[in-house]
């Protein structure tokens, strides 16, 4: 438990370091290729980084969830997209309950692969962090739309394939639905171990003259990427 309250000051401090103030923020998505001390290529897109990682380096593991999980006082990440006024739901991240108010509010987000398109396309997405309100479930998976909220709920209840969820935050709320497309996973505490060449990860670091250091790794696996 001591380990997990002290990964909620980590994790909040990374993601405030991706999307707050701090000069030259970084967010990489990628597969390591290659783990020495003190050191971790990472295979991206536009190419490969190679980045500190030191003793302040956190890593959490990135675990497969469900809908299930998301209950009444529990404390979720959403990644969504807009469709009209309503959004549905690109991923799903669910809190330890240590982590709790984690990066808490409702901010813009990266580009993402649109899990609830055939083909793997990207959209424009937002980050909210807060909690859930309400939580109901909408038969019309059609129209359900994603964005990123993270919050606590307050109720939840289901009524068909795709979940509506209202998630509550200092300053405001958001809506959202969930369809069965959008993966929902949860978090455990890692440690520099789990990191292993062919592992996908998402990370937070800093980049300072020309420099990249890791603030936090969030650890997957060969056959499955963090989703955020």
């Amino acid at each position: 438990m001591k380990r997990l309250c002290g990964l909620t000051i980590v994790f909040t401090a990374g993601i405030s370091i991706a999307t707050a103030h701090a000069a030259e923020p970084e967010r990489v998505r990628g597969t390591v290729t290659a783990v020495s001390p003190g050191e971790v290529t990472v295979s991206t897109a536009t190419g490969k980084i190679i980045m500190q990682a030191g003793p302040d380096t956190k890593y959490l593991t990135v675990v497969r969830s469900d809908l299930d999980h998301i209950a009444a006082g529990s404390y979720i990440g959403v990644a969504a997209k807009n469709v009209g006024e309503k959004q549905v739901a690109l991923d799903v991240l669910i809190f330890p309950p240590a982590m709790k108010g984690a990066a808490e509010g409702h901010f813009g987000w990266d580009r993402m692969p649109d899990t609830t398109l055939a083909g793997g396309a990207h959209t424009a997405s937002t980050m909210t962090n807060g909690s859930v309100a309400t939580a109901a479930e909408d038969g019309n998976a059609a129209t359900a739309t994603s964005s990123m909220t993270n919050g606590s709920v307050a109720s939840a209840s289901q009524s068909g394939a795709v979940r509506q969820v209202t998630l509550t935050y200092k300053g405001g709320q958001q809506t959202i639905l969930v369809p069965p497309t959008a993966p929902v996973v949860t978090l455990q505490p890692g440690t520099g171990s789990d990191l292993k060449a062919g592992d996908k990860v998402f990370v937070n670091a800093i980049v300072d003259g020309g420099k990249t250091t890791a603030v936090l790794f969030l650890v997957g696996s060969p056959s499955f990427a963090p989703p955020i």
